[in-house]
């Protein structure tokens, strides 16, 4: 049976030694207000790297699905993130970038707005060249069904629903297609990402990426210079990474009733970052301890974490746009 472990906050730097071999039972750590606010010789904002992102999630993929549970389901998403890889590398979309954004950063307003993708050519342009490079031998019927119910559709229609995504919104009764739809999202936005001034970003709130207003997948401890240790935010749709504070709720903000869970069965660098003030709950990688960490693929590897978690009452605070539902 697996065992589910509880820690409370430990500061960065020594503390994060204690997450190596969890206490058995509680025990409190006070924080260090020193070594868990944002440093101003912290970057702000990571812009995304499109050009070895989606082949790395591909690998990473395919690395977590012998022997897992999900395996068929990961075996698939690496498809999915190679096509990305593919159509990233073949393909020279020329993102059209809003010509309103100084003043919407000037009014504390993400970068990229609903419009650039459903009035920009290059998106939709996207998303047909991945669901044309996916490679679905040997797929299950509905989920080939699904995708060829999406090259069917109209280009409009096709659109609406990037724009439903981009927005958070997903049909329930179009979930499948939901999937290669927002696997060329993703491309389309981390290519409008890659091109934005990383130092004209600013905050914008709790839980909302700067770049594109997206919710946050994970939240990962990096291991890159000069941000060793900090905090970052996951982008679910433009993979942009913003620096957030240490042991402080994405969701509510709230720092008094934060707590970490983890799963004996699950790596011990994928835990749970849980807030009883707003009963939410958030991944928590540490990528500074295993660099092959990936948000979106073990955030899907982890989902026994998510079970568990779910049944103590909390709910989740990110989104993982290829594991709705």
């Amino acid at each position: 049976m697996a065992r589910f472990f509880k820690r409370t906050p430990a500061p960065s730097g020594a503390g994060e030694s204690a997450s190596e071999a969890p206490p058995r039972k509680p025990r409190e750590i006070q924080p260090d207000p020193d070594r868990i606010g944002i440093s101003g010789s912290v970057p702000f904002v990571r812009l995304p790297d499109p050009s070895r992102l989606f082949a790395d999630r591909a690998k990473r993929f395919a690395a977590l699905a012998p022997e897992h549970p999900l395996g068929a389901y990961l075996d698939f998403l690496a498809w999915i993130a190679g096509a990305q890889a593919k159509v990233q590398a073949e393909h020279s979309f020329r993102p059209t970038l809003p010509g309103d954004m100084a003043l919407r950063l000037e009014h504390g307003m993400p970068a990229l707005p609903r419009n650039v993708v459903t009035d920009d050519p290059a998106c939709i342009a996207c998303l047909d060249a991945v669901l044309a490079a996916v490679d679905l031998d040997g797929a299950p019927a509905a989920t080939s069904a699904a995708r060829d119910s999406l090259r069917a559709a109209t280009p409009e229609d096709r659109l609406d629903l990037v724009g439903q995504i981009f927005e958070g919104a997903i049909p329930v009764e179009r979930m499948a297609e939901c999937v290669f739809v927002a696997a060329g999202l993703q491309v389309y936005l981390a290519a409008c990402a890659a091109a934005l001034d990383v130092k004209a970003l600013k905050p914008v709130a709790d839980g909302v990426c700067p770049a594109c207003g997206g919710a946050p997948t994970v939240s990962l401890i990096v291991s890159w210079t000069p941000a060793d240790k900090a905090r970052y935010l996951s982008c679910s749709q433009c993979a942009t990474l913003w620096n957030h504070v240490r042991i402080r709720c994405t969701a509510c903000g709230s720092g008094e009733s934060v707590s970490y869970y983890g799963l004996d069965e699950v790596s011990k660098d994928v835990q749970v970052e849980t807030c009883t003030a707003c009963n939410s709950y958030l991944k928590h990688l540490h990528q500074h301890r295993d660099a092959a960490l990936d948000p979106i693929a073990d955030d899907v590897a982890s989902y026994g974490l998510d079970l568990k978690i779910a049944e103590e009452g909390f709910r989740k605070a990110g989104l993982n746009l290829l594991f709705v539902g």
